[in-house]
């Protein structure tokens, strides 16, 4: 998969799987959304995007700050709703300049 669209913003991925998470993996705040029912694992959605610079890097981490995402899957135009994302950044030096590749890795939880 090249592309991934969330929340209407087009994503070039990287990486990419779509797994089932473990009913102990989702956490307390998947089984609060869910009612406290956890009778079954959750899909997830992994992938990964890389970023140039200072300002893409601030737009996406106040993105993935969201609680609710509508995910596209381009390839078989199948709509995925998700309630939970963790996210984590790689880059190297000190702080992200104008000129970091950053790379996102994300799992966004069903």
């Amino acid at each position: 998969m090249n592309q991934l669209v969330i929340n209407d913003v087009v994503f070039d991925v990287n990486y990419f799987t779509r797994s089932t998470a473990k009913k102990e993996e989702v956490g307390l705040e998947k089984r609060i959304i869910n009612n406290g029912t956890m009778t079954k694992g959750r899909d997830q959605v992994k992938f990964s995007f890389s970023i140039l610079g200072k300002q893409d890097y601030h737009l996406y981490t106040s993105f993935f700050e969201n609680n609710h995402y509508t995910v596209l899957l381009p390839e078989t135009s199948e709509p995925f709703i998700a309630h939970s994302v963790l996210y984590s950044t790689f880059y190297q030096g000190a702080e992200v300049t104008d000129n970091t590749e950053v790379i996102f890795t994300v799992t966004i939880t069903k």
